[in-house]
């Protein structure tokens, strides 16, 4: 009896415990794993935005207006061209709307390759474009802007231009064509796009490639490469298609504003073995030029130079970051060719720096005025390139020193 009693207490105790747990509140249910956070897409670097266009101010009354039809060879929408289309502005400014410069791009009133003629005959008034598009009108024009292997800075062709004399050389050569010779527009070097590896001189043995021709095109062609000379619009067609597989235009970034990263996974320099500097010639027909007052030729010749190094200086930082960006994201690969490798491209290249001057007497000093400014900032310093040079343009070291050469800022840069 006495353990009858005792239990009670116990079920008691029992059935409390069962009835608070039964009304606890439930525990929570285990949270769900949060999902890391997408990353968004990441999407090419935006382009600067391209500043509106100002009015150009009003000419004074009775103040005549020259119109000058200049045609670039940038196509429409590349940042080269959106550049020159702000400094026509700028000389509207400059010469209180007596300067109305209608700008054109690639094949805006001509194909590119017919500029010069265009010029020559007053379709043009004016083309900025590369001089070497022109090698059989006249030998010049071959060193009239960087070459493979020459001089590989924009301050070496500056230095060259407007201190050992060679804006004076070009002048006296474009008349003979009903052409003058207004300035040097720097750019900035180029860069190749290609569908497969290159780390040596011999990986262009049977490559085909675009180059822009003239001793361009000879020096690879020499190297055992198939070139295709054709203009920079058409690069991406024949790289997607296969017509080339290796495609040399202008700096990075207008490359990749054509899409060229997209046809080409391998960048290939650095940029001084294709056109280290790339220098456009600014060239009006004489007529259209002559008919200009002394202060408005002024104008244009001096204001060639903030177009040059406007140029210069966007490509050269819109470069680094269209570089970082096709590497980083697109998974491009950047190679560079050894310094051992582009020597033996400059020591084949001697002796065309040689023939491209036919003879002709104003393209050998513009050559030989070239090779005494390789010398003295060490281009030549490589095993065989001074021999190649002595047989090529025998006793030239010795006999024009580079202090009978510099002159202090030609007086031709004014004119």
């Amino acid at each position: 009896m006495r353990k009858k009693i005792f239990l009670i207490p116990l079920v008691l105790l029992l059935a409390i415990s069962l009835v608070a747990i039964g009304c606890a509140a439930p525990a929570p249910a285990p949270a769900p794993p949060v999902a890391p956070p997408v990353a968004p897409p990441v999407a090419p670097p935006v382009a600067p935005p391209v500043a509106p266009p100002v009015a150009p101010p009003t000419p004074p009354p009775g103040a005549e207006v020259y119109t000058l039809r200049v045609q670039e060879a940038y196509p429409a929408g590349l940042s080269g061209y959106r550049i020159f289309q702000r400094w026509a502005g700028t000389l509207a400014a400059m010469s209180d709307g007596r300067i109305d410069l209608k700008t054109y791009p690639e094949g805006g009133i001509v194909a590119t390759f017919d500029a010069f003629d265009a010029a020559q005959t007053g379709i043009l008034d004016g083309w900025i474009s590369w001089p070497q598009y022109w090698p059989g009108k006249h030998a010049v024009s071959v060193y009239a802007s960087s070459y493979p292997y020459g001089l590989d800075m924009a301050w070496q062709w500056e230095t060259w231009y407007y201190n050992l004399g060679g804006i004076e050389l070009l002048r006296q050569d474009y008349p003979r064509f009903n052409q003058y010779y207004v300035a040097p527009i720097q750019t900035g070097p180029n860069y190749a796009h290609c569908i497969k590896p290159l780390y040596t001189m011999e990986d262009w043995n049977g490559l085909k490639c675009r180059y822009p021709g003239g001793m361009i095109a000879e020096i690879y062609k020499k190297a055992g490469a198939s070139v295709i000379i054709l203009p920079g619009g058409e690069i991406y067609t024949a790289m997607a298609t296969g017509v080339i597989e290796f495609g040399e235009y202008i700096g990075i970034a207008m490359n990749k504003e054509l899409g060229l990263h997209e046809v080409g996974k391998y960048i290939i320099g650095p940029g001084q073995m294709h056109q280290p500097v790339d220098v456009q010639a600014f060239v009006m027909n004489l007529d259209a030029w002559n008919k200009l007052p002394a202060d408005l030729q002024k104008i244009l010749t001096i204001g060639s130079r903030d177009l040059s190094w406007s140029l210069h200086t966007n490509i050269m930082s819109a470069d680094l970051v269209a570089l970082k960006w096709m590497v980083d994201v697109y998974k491009c690969e950047y190679l560079e060719l050894p310094a051992a490798e582009r020597a033996k491209f400059r020591k084949i290249s001697v002796e065309l720096w040689q023939k491209w001057t036919k003879e002709d007497p104003i393209a050998i000093a513009a050559v030989e005025s070239q090779i005494v400014l390789m010398d003295a900032v060490g281009l030549l310093d490589y095993p065989g390139i001074r021999d190649e040079v002595e047989k090529f343009f025998p006793g030239l070291l010795a006999r024009l020193p580079l202090e009978d050469l510099v002159v202090e800022d030609s007086a031709a840069a004014a004119r």
